[in-house]
């Protein structure tokens, strides 16, 4: 099994061989309880080795203590420096993504993200100061976009409708979990793919249906209501121009006793939008904060007007 570089920062010892390939032949490169430190891995990367090979069964137990490192920081979040503690918990939060992405009917890995945002989220309500610093330190680390653009879109979420002044806290962590949980149907496709500039046929069609298949993977296994899961299913609805809105979603939107599910899919879907187009891709560049309001005024500024004020205000005291 292919093991990243990502997988053994902050282990003081290898929980198992190690291996590198050379010629088709597997050479063991670092044994098991042989001390990791950042001397040996700077050295990895350094001769561009940035993935190691364990044999299968011990990859679990590089699994299984990066969950225990997601355990132990969920515990002791507020112990310490809010920021330290919030960039390790991000990053620990990620790599355990990228292991449910390979195994998303795992109950124990989808647990465990669950049980860690839900903290995560109270944790980063009650230290609103420390969003912008977490933001630029996050997006420092380079992490696969796939698994970065939840945390940050949901970070985003978080300080709007906190902004916002129309929800309790409790309110709010439940939107935070659903905007973090939203894409996991995109796990249908490999990751790497998404690197590419044009997907295959196949894949699109996946794609385009990646949120249905959220729900699918969702369903009965979380504590989202259905109300949530019907914001994952349609959170892509205001991604497209308005006239494009299929008719399914506009009746979600145009019922007077939807409102709030409507403005809540907004929500979350312009976080969405905003936080993947000033985030580079492999095949485009970022934009700038200015381009994508710009964008983001296009699409819904004149339908709701005073939700794209409340945007563009959170969005300006962010960056200020």
């Amino acid at each position: 099994m292919p093991v990243s570089i990502r997988e053994l920062i902050y282990l003081n010892r290898s929980p198992c061989d190690l291996y590198t390939i050379n010629k088709n032949i597997f050479d063991i490169h670092i044994k098991k309880k042989s001390q990791l430190g950042k001397d040996i891995l700077r050295d990895l990367v350094a001769k561009k080795t940035t993935t190691l090979y364990a044999k299968e069964n011990d990859h679990k137990k590089i699994v299984e203590t990066q969950q225990n490192l997601l355990r132990n920081s969920t515990r002791s979040i507020s112990i310490g420096n809010p920021l330290e503690n919030a960039k390790k918990q991000l990053n620990f939060l990620t790599l355990n993504m990228y292991y449910l992405y390979q195994n998303v009917t795992d109950n124990e890995l989808l647990n465990l993200q669950i049980q860690s945002i839900n903290i995560l989220s109270q944790f980063l309500l009650d230290n609103i100061h420390i969003h912008k610093p977490l933001f630029d330190e996050y997006q420092k680390q380079k992490h696969h976009h796939i698994f970065s653009q939840p945390l940050l879109s949901s970070l985003f979420l978080l300080g709007v409708l906190k902004q916002s002044h129309m929800y309790a806290d409790k309110n709010i962590e439940q939107l935070f979990l659903t905007s973090y949980l939203k894409d996991i149907g995109m796990s249908a496709i490999p990751t790497d793919r998404y690197d590419k500039e044009e997907l295959s046929e196949k894949e699109k069609k996946l794609l385009l249906k990646h949120a249905r298949i959220s729900v699918e993977i969702l369903i009965g296994r979380t504590p989202l209501k259905p109300n949530h899961l019907r914001i994952i299913e349609y959170h892509h609805a205001f991604s497209h121009l308005r006239t494009q809105i299929n008719s399914e979603a506009k009746n979600v939107f145009e019922d007077d006793n939807e409102m709030l599910l409507g403005f809540e899919t907004l929500a979350i879907s312009i976080t969405d939008i905003i936080s993947a187009m000033i985030s580079e891709r492999p095949y485009r560049n970022s934009t700038t904060l200015f381009q994508s309001l710009e964008f983001i005024k296009y699409i819904i500024a004149d339908q709701f007007p005073k939700e794209f004020k409340l945007f563009v205000t959170f969005f300006k005291q962010f960056y200020s």
